[in-house]
């Protein structure tokens, strides 16, 4: 009964450590400006105003098509941002020593 307890205590210290680990892992890493997140996020909202938008007076094509290329536009530029946020998210390269050459 003992023994259970102590592995069920040792899974739970182990597992609360590797959290601690990776979230001080992220913030080390966590290069990203805020700003690109508020960028995504209010892309997102735009993109969801535009598509809630209506045009009563033209019911077949309320905006020209000009609707259709915005959300398709913004949304060419979230992916932008994602992968910006992805790349400034990366780990550093470790610098490799530089060998001192033979005489």
């Amino acid at each position: 009964m003992q023994t259970t307890s102590m592995k069920r205590s040792a899974v739970l210290v182990a597992s609360a450590l590797g959290l601690a680990g990776a979230f001080f892992a992220g913030a080390a890493f966590a290069a990203a400006d805020q700003r690109l997140s508020d960028a995504n996020d209010a892309v997102t909202k735009a993109v969801a105003l535009l598509k809630a938008a209506e045009n009563p007076d033209s019911p077949k094509d309320p905006f020209g098509g000009h609707r259709e290329k915005a959300v398709d536009l913004l949304t060419r530029g979230q992916s932008e941002i994602q992968q910006a946020i992805a790349f400034a998210n990366k780990p550093p390269k470790p610098v490799k020593p530089v060998k001192p050459s033979k005489p």
